[in-house]
């Protein structure tokens, strides 16, 4: 199980409300490769077959395969980089 912050989920909603994105739209949070490799948010017109659709207060979530043990007694949070990019970051609990 993981969390989001407050403002993880303000973000997560604000991105996937883009009127270039459909209704079912979220962010997919899934390992991109090896096991040891990052994990990566990016906004997803839908799920795939494989991801888990988890929805946290409007904020919705396509969790992928193999993601879920990198993610369980983390929370999720996003923060503001200086040039104004904003980054989702994993926290310990």
């Amino acid at each position: 199980m993981f969390t989001m912050t407050p403002t993880a989920r303000s973000v997560a909603r604000r991105v996937t409300s883009h009127r270039a994105l459909s209704k079912r739209s979220g962010l997919r949070i899934a390992v991109a490769g090896s096991e040891d490799a990052p994990i990566q948010v990016r906004a997803a017109e839908g799920p795939r077959a494989d991801d888990e659709v988890v929805e946290r207060e409007g904020a919705r979530l396509f969790i992928g395969p193999g993601t879920w043990e990198r993610l369980a007694g983390r929370t999720i949070d996003a923060v503001t980089e200086r040039t104004g990019r904003i980054q989702f970051v994993l926290r310990a609990r």
